[in-house]
């Protein structure tokens, strides 16, 4: 295998008919992937907005290109329903018309449906609004017929695209997640008189991620949300590893799970379903008590390739504007406080089909974490 480059290029330059790209964006709190996948079309997996434009960046960038984003963007996948990976999603959908709608099949449910009817009271109202909104986008496109028009609930080992250049499956949910999934929505069901007092859905979001597999050429590429390593051999990255139907060939990149991680890896990926030395992409996640990746992600990281890029700083971007007195204030009392979200970083890779290696490029405040 040859040797990658990182360059400097220009954003605006959109890809060949025959080339792949995978655009990975991020701030410090959200994330966006963005694939061309031959042949001038798009898919788009999660949703974030630049805080300068306050649009979702996958529309901003789209636009940049010279895409015409309602014929060329043929998916909207939506991985889970955790707010960073939601915000501007039905945005996005309203203005990708021609596109189908893809959310996992773990929330395929009564409940499920009957929890977005009940947002509004939920802990979690915004991001349960925004999947609402693009349910309700897809019920006007389709005159009603939604039941039979879409969306389409991923599982594992489904197909979701094929074009003459390239196939995107869905590496998860399992079946055992989707089990335990409908099984903990029933249990909490609004308006049931035995519903416990508990938070909204026992299994955690992250859980029921869509992970994907993208061939196109020869280059194959893991995009994994935020999928965590699995409770057992039944969830999880552990049933990914373990099942004898998922795509048995290797990628050549990984967007790495839930930021870094160490509760999103598993060994199993890194020696069965990926090539040496992969391209790696991380997004920060810089709100909560410990942002992610930690120094120790990123040594363990490190340790697996030597190609690991991450979108944005962990640790923000100092504010900016503020009076003297602020100042002095921050100088004495806080002299390292940053911004969860600041500008916006891509990282950008590209490879024709059938070519020895890919391009990386990296704009706004991406970097390279380890680079060969």
């Amino acid at each position: 295998m040859s040797s990658s480059a990182t360059r400097i290029a220009d954003p605006q330059d959109p890809p060949a008919p025959d080339e792949l790209e995978v655009s990975v964006f991020g701030a410090g709190v959200g994330e966006c992937v963005v694939v061309h996948v031959g042949g001038g079309e798009w898919i788009v997996v999660d949703s974030c907005v630049d805080t300068t434009t306050r649009r979702p960046v996958a529309l901003d960038y789209l636009e940049l290109l010279g895409v015409d984003v309602a014929t060329a963007v043929k998916e909207v996948v939506v991985t889970h329903w955790h707010d960073d990976h939601l915000r501007g999603v039905a945005e996005l959908f309203q203005a990708a018309s021609s596109a189908g709608m893809v959310c996992s099949g773990a929330l395929r449910s009564e409940e499920f449906h009957l929890l977005l009817g009940a947002a509004r009271t939920s802990s979690m109202s915004r991001c349960l609004d925004e999947f609402g909104s693009m349910l309700e986008i897809l019920r006007k496109r389709t005159f009603g017929r939604s039941a039979s028009m879409g969306p389409t609930w991923a599982h594992c080992n489904q197909c979701l695209y094929r074009s003459n250049h390239a196939s995107v499956h869905a590496l998860s949910p399992s079946h055992g997640t989707t089990t335990l999934a409908f099984r903990e929505l029933a249990a909490i069901r609004p308006g049931r008189a035995s519903t416990p007092k508990r938070r909204l859905v026992a299994q955690d979001p992250n859980e029921v991620s869509v992970a994907l597999w993208v061939e196109f050429g020869g280059l194959r590429v893991l995009l994994g949300a935020d999928l965590e390593a699995g409770r057992d051999a039944r969830t999880g990255w552990q049933a990914v590893v373990s099942s004898r139907e998922r795509p048995q060939s290797r990628a050549r990149v990984i967007k790495v799970p839930h930021h870094g991680s160490s509760n999103a890896d598993d060994p199993g990926v890194w020696s069965d379903l990926l090539e040496v030395n992969p391209f790696a992409v991380v997004t920060p996640y810089a709100a909560g008590a410990k942002p992610l990746p930690t120094k120790e992600d990123c040594e363990r990281l490190g340790r697996r390739t030597s190609r690991l890029f991450c979108t944005a700083p962990v640790r923000g971007h100092k504010p900016k504007e503020l009076s003297a007195s602020v100042r002095k204030m921050v100088r004495l009392l806080a002299p390292d406080l940053h911004d969860i979200e600041g500008p916006m970083g891509q990282v950008r890779l590209r490879g024709r089909a059938g070519g020895a290696d890919l391009d990386a490029e990296l704009f706004g405040r991406a970097f390279a974490l380890a680079a060969a």
